[in-house]
């Protein structure tokens, strides 16, 4: 039989390469994708930080400046010069809140890095090793949960504004502000840490933990390359969470005259302008939408990011 006559095997099939099934956070971004309560909030926020950004640009005054009051036109309603109108002691109130924006998102995520770092570490710790050491700072964590955290913000804050007169950290920018910031992140850590261990507790008993176990991966790296991104989808809900609950206590502790009277915040435009709400309510109002609007914003962010991460959803 000729060449050209014999009969060739059969060449076997290519395989088709598999694809990689996507991960956690691919698999949240298209679930969040599709909540519109989540986009709604992720809306607000990319609003409101763009407001933060690009403030010097879209203030049509210094905050600061009160030649209105120069002029004999505080107190003014809305507009052309003043599209929000300008408050009692002459300013002009859209340029305050626009410049009280930075102020927030600062408080709200200081605040959070603080409590975060914190809230890990004690919720790691516990859920990890479990026994008495979680019953130790479970009751550690207790205590900071009954603990009176307005009362005792304001009175820290008192306290410290007081010893700082007349020393070398009364010059520090803002110092009253940073107080606030570390006061709020130290005080709100328990529920990112209650979070924490309710996940580690969960995930240390997951096949791939035990499996990374059984070939000699170090504690170390079983925390921080697999339980800790595990973990991650269910911190970051409570974390938006307490972003916006940091923004309404900072205003808040302004707005009892606690703050810093040096920062442009939405809680000190309420401070300086309640008692004529009745003759000039925007000075009030203006400020007051503001933190409703930010504040809203996180938390429809937060049960948007809690549908899309709860592991029992179904498609």
């Amino acid at each position: 039989m000729s060449a050209s006559g014999a009969a060739h095997p059969a060449s076997p099939a290519t395989a088709p390469p598999l694809e990689r099934p996507p991960g956690l956070w691919r698999q949240g971004w298209a679930r969040f994708k599709r909540n519109r309560t989540g986009m709604l909030g992720l809306c607000l926020i990319a609003f409101v930080v763009l407001v933060a950004i690009s403030a010097p640009l879209l203030a049509p005054y210094d905050p600061n400046d009160q030649s209105a009051m120069l002029n004999f036109r505080a107190r003014t309603a809305p507009s052309f010069l003043h599209p929000f109108g300008t408050d009692r002691m002459g300013f002009d109130v859209l340029s305050r809140v626009i410049y009280g924006a930075p102020t927030a998102l600062a408080v709200g995520l200081g605040a959070m890095l603080v409590a975060s770092i914190i809230g890990m570490l004690v919720g790691g710790i516990s859920g990890y090793l479990g026994g008495l050491t979680d019953e130790l700072m479970m009751r550690f964590t207790e205590f900071f949960l009954v603990v009176p955290v307005f009362i005792v913000i304001l009175a820290v804050v008192r306290l410290f504004g007081i010893i700082v007169v007349g020393t070398w950290a009364e010059q520090i920018p803002h110092i009253n502000m940073m107080t606030i910031i570390v006061l709020l992140g130290l005080f709100g850590w328990p529920p990112v840490a209650r979070i924490t261990r309710a996940e580690f507790l969960r995930l240390k008993q997951m096949e791939f933990v035990e499996a990374a176990r059984c070939i000699g991966t170090t504690r170390r790296d079983i925390v921080v390359r697999h339980i800790l991104p595990n973990a991650m989808p269910s911190l970051v809900v409570i974390i938006a969470i307490g972003i916006g609950g940091a923004i309404l206590a900072e205003a808040m502790v302004s707005f009892l005259g606690f703050g810093d009277p040096k920062a442009v915040s939405w809680g000190q435009l309420l401070f300086f302008n309640y008692e004529s709400l009745k003759v000039a309510p925007w000075a009030s109002i203006a400020p007051s939408m503001a933190i409703f609007i930010t504040v809203l914003g996180f938390n429809l962010l937060a049960d948007g990011l809690s549908d899309a991460f709860n592991p029992r959803l179904k498609q």
